[in-house]
């Protein structure tokens, strides 16, 4: 029972210290820099709008669906259940987690923003929809030892993961902390419930 609960309690004290600092600032130190480099080298924002709304209707029902389909390839059954239960978690309750932290969003005075983002900015619901499917995939790579398609599919989700994140911080929809830690306790908690499903 020990070992199956402590990967559960890793990722748990994690969040905690996370929410804890996001609530208590506004943005990290480097976070204005990092986000004036990031738009600075990312010219047109077209790109990340195209990125970003990968996340929504119609395309995150197409992406899920491949998820649970190169789930159930790579960890077989377990694998399907794990990516089914992360995406349900993710649709009906990532965005009501951004009511414990009330992190503003970045403001314009500061860095460039694209439209006029609302609500807050952590976590991320982009980066919480790109880690429970490209990041389910990651990590399902990553564990599994027999499938021939695991390493291009681990670099191809990792770098997706990344194209996300970049793209919302290009945006000036997010921090760039709001994007790594919202991709980091995500995939923590995936890391520790593939832990016990396989």
């Amino acid at each position: 029972m020990r070992s199956i609960l402590m990967p559960f309690a890793i990722v748990a004290c994690a969040t905690l210290i996370v929410g804890f600092s996001v609530r208590q600032m506004p943005y990290f130190p480097g976070d204005v820099a990092a986000t004036r480099f990031v738009q600075m080298q990312s010219g047109s924002t077209a790109w990340a709008v195209s990125v970003s709304q990968l996340a929504t209707s119609p395309y995150k029902y197409l992406i899920i669906g491949l998820t649970i389909g190169l789930s159930f390839g790579l960890g077989s059954f377990r694998g399907a259940l794990l990516a089914v239960v992360v995406i349900a978690i993710e649709q009906y309750g990532a965005e009501a987690t951004k009511a414990f932290f009330s992190r503003p969003r970045p403001s314009p005075l500061l860095v460039n923003v694209v439209g006029s983002p609302t609500g807050s900015s952590f976590p991320s619901t982009t980066m919480t929809f790109f880690a429970a499917t490209f990041g389910v995939l990651a990590v399902l790579s990553a564990r599994t030892k027999t499938s021939t398609m695991r390493w291009p599919l681990f670099v191809v989700t990792v770098a997706l993961l990344v194209a996300g994140a970049t793209a919302r911080v290009a945006m000036g929809a997010h921090w760039p902390s709001d994007v790594i830690l919202t991709t980091a306790v995500s995939l923590g908690w995936i890391w520790a419930a593939s832990k016990t499903l396989l």
